[in-house]
């Protein structure tokens, strides 16, 4: 959806973009690590509802390997 504004389940292509980040307005797009925070940016299907979240700075996906998130592994956010 991100890239082709097309929902990949009903194929509609009315798509919102609901940035994230307290400085974005939406406090609940984001990844807590300690001090650090992790940024996303949210894709939602206007029709179905269907929604994709891509982390807005690719440097950060270093802090969500670092992390180590695996099924079955504990961590400090759901």
């Amino acid at each position: 959806m991100k890239f082709n504004y097309c929902c990949p389940k009903c194929q509609n292509s009315e798509i919102a973009i609901i940035e994230g980040g307290a400085f974005k307005g939406n406090i609940y797009n984001t990844l807590s690590f300690g001090l650090s925070t992790v940024y996303l940016t949210r894709y939602v299907c206007t029709n179905c509802g269907y929604t994709e979240n891509y982390v807005d700075d690719p440097k950060d996906l270093q802090k969500i390997k670092e992390k180590d998130i695996r099924p079955g592994n504990t961590s400090e956010f759901v």
